[in-house]
């Protein structure tokens, strides 16, 4: 019989785990429950796929990341390992013959989401396959204290209620002590092995540079990297602005967003991957499921959203074991600005309540109506028509969804995307051709500016007021402008809704769990004066050093190699 190490060189090539790896695929394979701590670049993935191919059962993968499930299919499949997804790509006849297959022992690997999983139709087909192990990536995501908390995720508590007996593997790249504990009890583990490795990176240096101006740094740095760059920014315009300078200084650099096709990406990717180009310029999109190994720097031209996102993107600088460094450019007033982003997080009480108002006006719900209801809802609409700031807004919309009051479908926050592909001369040319079609044309070039350079979000609905005509006009030529080759335009993916869960109250009145919020705020506002430390150096000897003890390691050493600690040296 094949040992685990026999299926680790079979198949990944490889001749030895790493410890912690081994250590976690020993507890699943003991049938226990399994919490695993495992920083960016650590093989977190073969500690669920070397057991599952040992023991030859199922394994139901669940990840919020949809580019990440598709990109372990298809590498699973390019093994020769039977692994499908399931999701809203495929129409209902494409799922039920997968379904089907799996029934009969076709797959050994299922990945979905954990909207998916929380369906009563999924679950009745979980119980007919031979599961042998769900993992749950991204599971920090669970809990209410984590940076990235996701009401999804709160579903996954049937696990244990539904399939008691088979192991659970959770599984994070970073989460502070007290996300460690809430982990745990929301996905009812039980006796669970927690297995970390060390957070610190010996050959990784850290710096925060404060600079005048971050363009000319950043050449700079650039000039003396010899191997691949990734440079985080926190929007898709910087993403490509920033893009469109490195390439007018000849880099070879390509830019890399949700907001591109998925060709695009792909090329993007790819060509980064073989060395094509040296240079990727990417919001957090990039990144997840990548492992490279001559990536020498990672580089945020602009302060994350949050420590544990800046210490998962840093930490794919290096994956080799060779000197990398992760750099951080900030001006002075970037901090200030940061911090009035993140404030917008956590909206007060009032301005809920308010927005919660603006909602019921929004689709005229009068009080003491409209359960399970549903009304059309668009975002940008919505924005406009109450002069609300749209991060606000779509904060305190979160929480009031969080709080049970509504539902939104998967459209609500994702507008129609746009750009245009011709150059001036030929649009020219074209309008003088297609009058109706220019007039569209140029309504949309006037509507919104950069659409030539990079993907704009777009509302048809504001489209349709300017050209005075309806909305399903403008849909029918965007679409014809596409079919001419003058744009690329992918529409929304369904018609936006919100669904009321209860019949509605006042405002004044609506049900708030106040206790929790003032909870979750402060450990919020913690982690924001933890990286504020952090960044601007208050009191640190040792930024690796800092790193791990934010994460829980005990009595870490400092690395001699960080600018603090060579600034000390000097």
């Amino acid at each position: 019989m094949k040992t685990v190490s026999d299926i680790l060189k079979t198949y990944w090539g490889y001749d030895s785990f790493r410890p912690q790896q081994l250590a976690v695929i020993d507890a699943v394979l003991a049938g226990q429950d399994v919490l695993t701590l495992l920083p960016t670049g650590a093989g977190k993935s073969l500690c669920f796929q070397i057991p599952t191919l040992y023991q030859q059962g199922i394994c139901v993968i669940i990840s919020p990341l949809i580019a990440l499930m598709q990109d372990q299919v298809k590498d699973l499949t390019h093994k020769k390992i039977t692994a499908v997804q399931l999701g809203g790509q495929l129409n209902s006849e494409e799922e039920s013959i997968i379904m089907q297959d799996a029934i009969e022992g076709k797959y050994s690997f299922i990945y979905c989401s954990p909207e998916k999983l929380s369906q009563n139709s999924f679950q009745e087909f979980l119980k007919k396959i031979k599961v042998s192990l769900f993992a749950i990536d991204e599971a920090h995501c669970i809990s209410q204290w984590g940076y990235d908390f996701r009401p999804s995720y709160r579903k996954l508590s049937i696990l244990k209620k539904l399939f008691p007996s088979i192991p659970i593997l959770a599984m994070t790249a970073s989460a502070v002590p007290i996300v460690q504990t809430d982990m745990i009890k929301q996905l009812a583990l039980q006796q669970p092995r927690i297995i970390t490795d060390r957070f610190l990176r010996p050959q990784l240096k850290y710096s925060i540079q404060k600079v005048a101006v971050k363009l000319h740094t950043l050449r700079n740095i650039l000039n003396q990297v010899n191997g691949s760059v990734i440079i985080y920014c926190n929007t898709r315009n910087n993403v490509s602005q920033l893009t469109q300078l490195l390439k007018a200084y000849q880099y070879k650099v390509d830019e890399y967003h949700a907001g591109l096709t998925l060709e695009k990406r792909k090329q993007t990717q790819h060509m980064w991957m073989q060395d094509e180009i040296q240079i990727v310029v990417s919001t957090s999109a990039f990144g997840m499921g990548i492992n490279k190994s001559g990536v020498r720097a990672v580089i945020h031209y602009e302060i994350p959203g949050s420590i544990e996102q800046y210490y998962q993107e840093a930490g794919r600088a290096g994956r080799d074991g060779k000197k990398a460094e992760a750099i951080l450019l900030y001006q002075p007033n970037d901090w200030d600005y940061w911090i009035s982003v993140q404030e917008k997080k956590f909206p007060p009480i009032d301005i809920i309540k308010q927005v919660f108002q603006h909602l019921v006006d929004y689709v005229q719900l009068p009080i003491g109506m409209g359960e399970k209801q549903q009304f059309v809802f668009d975002f940008d609409t919505f924005c406009n028509r109450f002069e609300i700031d749209k991060m606000i807004a779509r904060n305190a919309l979160q929480w009031i969804e969080q709080e049970g009051h509504v539902s939104f479908s998967s459209a609500s926050f994702k507008p129609s995307l746009v750009q245009v592909l011709a150059d001036r001369y030929t649009i020219e040319n074209f309008e003088s051709q297609h009058q109706i079609l220019g007039i569209v044309l140029q309504t949309l070039l006037r509507s919104y500016g950069g659409i030539l350079d990079s993907p704009q979000y777009i509302n048809e609905s504001v489209l349709a007021a300017l050209l005075q005509r309806d909305i399903y006009f403008v849909q029918t030529n965007l679409k014809k402008l596409q079919e001419y080759g003058l744009l690329s335009y992918e529409q929304k993916e369904n018609q936006p809704v919100v669904q009321f869960n209860w019949n509605r109250a006042a405002a004044s009145f609506m049900k708030l769990d106040l206790d929790n919020y003032i909870l979750r705020k402060k450990a919020f506002q913690e982690r924001i004066q933890q990286f504020g430390r952090y960044i601007l150096g208050q009191d640190l000897e040792c930024r690796s050093t800092f790193l791990a003890k934010y994460f829980g390691e005990n009595s870490p050493q400092p690395c001699k190699i960080c600018d603090l600690c060579t600034s000390t040296k000097k």
